[in-house]
């Protein structure tokens, strides 16, 4: 059975949206809303398992989904879609496309 690790701030706090990322196969859709703006693109890759994010983030993951705040982020994730809100009111989501 996995252990779940202690929370680790300095390791989050170098996370960037790229971690959450695979590379190879897949298409994904990046939409980032900052003060009435917002920038779609799309990338190729897929989005990592609700699991392994929940282990990078020190968090655990409940019926396949995580909701948690980490580091002043709210950080919602689910299969195929991670949403993030940061403290200055940007939004990241990340989707499979």
């Amino acid at each position: 059975m996995p252990c779940i690790k202690p929370p680790q701030p300095e390791k989050v706090r170098d996370l960037k949206e790229e971690s959450f990322i695979r590379e190879g196969k897949g298409r994904l859709r990046v939409l980032i809303e900052s003060e009435g703006e917002k920038i779609e693109t799309s990338m190729s890759g897929s989005l990592k398992s609700v699991d392994e994010i929940a282990e990078m983030l020190g968090v655990e993951a409940r019926d396949g989904r995580i909701e948690t705040v980490v580091d002043g982020v709210k950080v919602r994730a689910e299969r195929g879609k991670l949403e993030m809100e940061f403290e200055n009111g940007d939004r990241l989501r990340i989707e499979k496309a």
